[in-house]
């Protein structure tokens, strides 16, 4: 079949036929905006050009001023003010700015010469407060401590309460002590090292400037080695203020303990001492402190199970190990799950039949199960708060089990009573009690039994039990005018 094609028309006159390889004439109108569009584009060019050029300038001179600054530009400001205008929470007296390093951070630095020579505090709007010892000696680097200038104080405070000349040094002594005083003492090769540290000849060289003190308690709890922040947080720093406020009361800061003979021997004891005088922790330890807090005698440190116990039949009443059948008196169950001791001056009397037990008292201070999260060493006095008690009967003599936790600990401040114990550290009480039913069972003798229908008390409950049992002690005193039993000589805190 034939297909039929339109036929082509010719081009309008107006518009001639186009030629193979030959552009289509632009319009008038076309030709003359096409000198405008081409300056428009070379402005264009020219513009972006010295943009480029200007930021590559301005990098480059950036790069050339922070490598030619150190990281901190200390600039003198405004003159001190006179010693009479300064106030104790000042520590703005010429300050400055300065831009550290390549964080880009503004932060203020002010000198802390109220904490000591070349220490200044590095603090800004978006990062942690830093208190920098300065090192004075050539390549050496600066000792940096993540805490606020209060807890520092704090810390500083309580090292000048252990100076005892003008010179305001202490020796390693000194040093093992607040170790100790804050549930961290030292092992022997930690000691040695220490000396080393100091420069130290021996423990009782007084070498040690707050500076040093300083850098050998950063150098134990340097943050790099701590990925969880506990030490180089401010709360563990806190334990200085919960120190320094103990240390306060001269009576309980000028106690002191001596160890007497061989660990492993019957002959071992643990006597207090204050001022060069022995003294009793049974009887001149008070039981209370002004805050309203209890003192808390260690006898068995927790995660250990040596039987000591303070020796009511001994002159002074030191700790030393029970003894059974003539061998020393270990817990068989098991190490202890917490710190175990007793209140001073409270006595369980033997002649009082208790209401909530049917059995009379032990004949011994009160025990107090401590229920922190650090170890105590023999022979500690540490502040306290009362949140519970367990009536435990053992050998048909009532034997209060007083729950306690210290004051410097964590979780102190959330826990009152027993329902925030049960809150903070759930199955503790069940735990306990559990501990205390079945660990004679390991030497071959039956549970023990338990008053209140075997249920913990609370605070309150547990507060008036301890208030009696201090009453039984005054009573005591009156009555039997220091005997054998209790110890002789004058007790001056009654």
């Amino acid at each position: 079949s034939t297909v039929l094609l339109p036929p082509r028309l010719p081009p309008p006159p107006d518009r001639p036929s186009p030629r193979p390889g030959r552009p289509t004439a632009m319009p008038a109108t076309m030709s003359k905006l096409e000198p405008l569009v081409a300056m428009t584009a070379l402005v264009a060019n020219i513009a972006t050009v010295g943009a480029m050029l200007y930021l590559v300038h301005k990098v480059t001179a950036t790069a050339t001023r922070k490598e030619a600054r150190p990281s901190f530009d200390f600039t003198e400001g405004p003159a001190e003010p006179s010693l009479a205008a300064r106030t104790p929470v000042s520590f703005a007296k010429r300050t400055t700015f300065a831009r550290s390093g390549s964080d880009g951070f503004t932060r203020q630095i002010s000198p802390l010469d109220h904490i000591g020579e070349d220490v200044v505090l590095s603090s800004g709007p978006d990062t942690r407060d830093e208190v920098i010892f300065r090192s004075s000696s050539e390549g050496a680097k600066d000792t940096v401590i993540r805490d606020s200038p209060e807890a520092v104080e704090a810390m500083k405070r309580v090292f000048k309460r252990l100076c005892t000349s003008s010179r305001e040094t202490v020796c390693a002594q000194d040093v093992k002590n607040v170790h100790n005083l804050l549930g961290e003492p030292l092992d022997e090769s930690e000691c040695t090292e220490m000396l080393k540290f100091f420069g130290a000849r021996d423990d009782q060289e007084h070498t040690v400037t707050f500076e040093m003190f300083i850098r050998w308690w950063s150098s134990l709890h340097d943050s790099a080695a701590d990925p969880d922040g506990y030490y180089s947080q401010e709360r563990y720093r806190q334990r200085f203020k919960v120190l320094q406020s103990r240390l306060k009361d001269p009576n309980i800061a000028r106690i002191t303990t001596t160890e007497e003979g061989d660990s492993s021997s019957r002959r071992y004891r643990v006597r207090f001492v204050q001022d060069e005088q022995e003294l009793s922790p049974w009887h001149d330890v008070p039981l209370k402190n002004n805050d309203g807090s209890y003192n808390f005698i260690c006898e068995i440190p927790k995660w250990t199970r040596k039987k000591y116990e303070i020796a009511t039949g001994e002159d002074f009443n030191p700790i030393k190990q029970d003894v059974k059948n003539g061998l020393l008196r270990e817990y068989k169950w098991g190490d202890m799950l917490f710190n175990y001791g007793c209140f001073p001056q409270t006595w369980e009397d033997p002649k009082v039949l208790s209401e909530e037990t049917g059995c009379p008292g032990d004949n011994d201070p009160i025990d107090v199960i401590e229920l922190g999260t650090r170890q105590r060493p023999t022979g500690s006095i540490t502040r306290v708060k009362i949140i519970g008690l367990i009536a435990m009967i053992d050998d048909d003599e009532t034997d209060w089990k007083i729950l306690a936790i210290a004051m410097d600990d964590d979780r102190a401040r959330h826990i009152q009573d027993l329902a925030d114990l049960d809150a903070h550290m759930p199955g503790v009480t069940s735990a306990l009690t559990h501990w205390l039913r079945m660990y004679k069972t390991a030497e071959g003798k039956g549970e023990n039994k338990f008053g209140c229908g075997g249920k913990p008390q609370g605070a309150a409950f547990a507060t008036r039990i301890v208030e009696e049992t201090h009453e039984a002690w005054r009573k005591l005193l009156t009555d039997r005018k220091i005997d054998q039993k209790v110890g002789g000589y004058t007790i001056a805190t009654v």
